[in-house]
């Protein structure tokens, strides 16, 4: 098992591998998967990426499938229960803003090889891939709010100076979950949330959530595409 310590240091590097670690890169947001993408340019060709998925799972079969949780309306359990239902799949590896203990343990419970945090530095989320395609389990986390985001990861509104969760909160005001509804979903507090959205009020110049919601309707969010069953 490769584990990384709230101080972002990893206990154990994977050595070199034998063969291309084929990823798939699952999320809705087409910004948040070019984000990904840029990422792991480095890494070829020990990681090849040969899928971007828009929709429900990986269509060909890969070694590790990373699912970034940016925006993910279905609950965290039942998203990883479904990918991992089919094994061609491969390892899957949960990427989220959040690295609560809660949220951690509820992913690996679920099925999922791994959870890494965006917070920890690249060189750690490459190596934890590689370690999930070996079968190890995998778990990378750092304080999100205290970590350096690698300015390869994009999400929809940073470029006009969103935070990842501010943009995660925007693209989530769409569903009508109440304050307590995102709060569960994300793993933070209730008070946590409505900080969070007064600052995203402030940025966007509006005054309350229909106004914002309005906003992110009308492109702020990027591409996105919903899965077959939702509204």
């Amino acid at each position: 098992m490769i584990v990384c310590d709230a101080a972002g240091t990893a206990t154990r590097r994977v050595g070199a591998v034998s063969k291309t670690i084929r990823v798939a890169l699952v999320n809705d947001y087409m910004i948040v998967l070019e984000g990904l993408r840029a990422l792991l340019a480095s890494s070829e060709p020990e990681i090849e990426l040969v899928e971007m998925d828009l929709r429900e799972a990986p269509r060909r079969t890969v070694d590790v499938t990373l699912l970034d949780t940016y925006g993910e309306t279905e609950t965290l359990d039942g998203r990883v229960k479904s990918l991992g239902s089919d094994p061609t799949n491969g390892a899957i590896i949960v990427f989220s803003f959040s690295d609560r203990q809660q949220m951690v343990r509820r992913a690996l419970r679920s099925g999922a090889r791994g959870f890494i945090s965006k917070a920890v530095p690249r060189e750690q989320i490459v190596d934890g891939i590689k370690a999930a395609a070996h079968g190890e389990r995998v778990v990378l986390t750092r304080g999100s709010h205290q970590g350096h985001i690698d300015d390869a990861l994009r999400w929809p509104g940073r470029d006009i100076g969103l935070t990842g969760r501010e943009s995660e909160l925007l693209s989530l005001l769409s569903t009508g979950m109440t304050n307590r509804e995102l709060a569960a979903h994300l793993y933070v507090s209730e008070n946590t949330v409505k900080t969070q959205l007064r600052s995203l009020y402030a940025k966007l110049g509006v005054r309350n959530r229909a106004q914002a919601a309005s906003l992110g309707s009308m492109g702020i969010l990027g591409e996105s595409v919903r899965r077959r069953g939702e509204a």
